[in-house]
């Protein structure tokens, strides 16, 4: 009679495992969180400036997270509410939009959004009056400074193309930029991107405060996440402010923390979310 194979189980078993765990190490691989980053500056500086936080998702998630930057706000806002995204950064007006469309609303920064205008060192110009005739550059008039700014603008009896002439940029660092080259008089802008845009810059300008503020920048993630999978994010993120990284990061960006969005948040922003609407029609 011939010899039976020694362990068959075993080692069947052991074939087995090693093939179910090739198969979650490619899946994981195959399938990383899809990060959206609001395009309120370069690529580049909102890799730079995220990669702290990105690090962290990744060592506490043992997932992968892909960030995912769009060319301009109108591209941002519409694969939010498409879904393209599982984790999303975005402005607090897109986030309370997001938050009917699938996403979960999970964190907002703690610092208010303070809207800011930028000038040139050498500028006449001290209040909102003083921007009358000139030219006014937006980070793109789907942000939320730029709504923000026009409606402040409109409250000191300034309105857009009869008291003013509109420069829509790519980006805060590309409107605050314009200012310093001089193809813009002013730029709206608020005090947490003004942080990220280089020093070279900044050096030529100064900067106009307003008293309108608002909710600022929230976290979300989808619901086709899974209600586990969130509470996880939840946690990680809820973690980060006390890593030394996520102390350096709030630190230089000036968001101090994480907050829950509240009832009274959603309720300050409605009206920006209508101007929204009304602007991408």
């Amino acid at each position: 009679m011939p010899a039976r194979p020694r362990f068959p189980g075993r080692l069947g078993a052991i074939a087995l495992l090693c093939l179910l765990a090739c198969s979650r190490a490619a899946f994981a691989e195959a399938a990383p969180l899809r990060l959206g980053i609001m395009p309120f500056n370069s690529t580049l500086a909102l890799l730079k400036t995220h990669q702290p936080l990105i690090a962290h998702l990744e060592r506490s998630l043992g997932r992968r997270v892909v960030v995912h930057s769009a060319a301009d706000y109108f591209t941002h806002i519409n694969q939010l509410l498409a879904g393209d995204y599982d984790l999303a950064i975005t402005g607090p007006h897109f986030g309370a939009m997001a938050a009917e469309r699938g996403m979960r609303l999970l964190f907002r920064y703690t610092a208010e959004l303070r809207l800011l205008v930028v000038v040139r060192n050498d500028a006449a110009i001290e209040r909102a009056s003083d921007l009358r005739g000139r030219r006014l550059a937006l980070p793109s008039r789907l942000s939320l400074a730029s709504l923000g700014g026009v409606r402040w603008l409109a409250e000191n009896g300034l309105q857009p193309g009869r008291d003013f002439r509109m420069i829509e940029y790519s980006s805060h660092g590309a409107a605050v930029a314009a200012v310093a080259a001089g193809e813009a008089d002013a730029a709206i802008t608020a005090h947490t991107p003004l942080r990220q845009v280089p020093e070279d810059i900044l050096a030529q300008t100064r900067v106009l405060a307003s008293n309108v503020s608002v909710p600022h920048v929230m976290t979300l993630a989808h619901e086709r996440l899974g209600a586990a999978e969130i509470d996880r994010i939840r946690g990680a993120l809820a973690a980060f402010p006390a890593t030394a990284a996520g102390q350096a990061f709030f630190r230089d960006t000036a968001y101090r923390g994480y907050v829950e969005v509240s009832a009274a948040d959603l309720a300050e922003l409605r009206p920006f979310v209508a101007l929204t609407v009304n602007m991408m029609r």
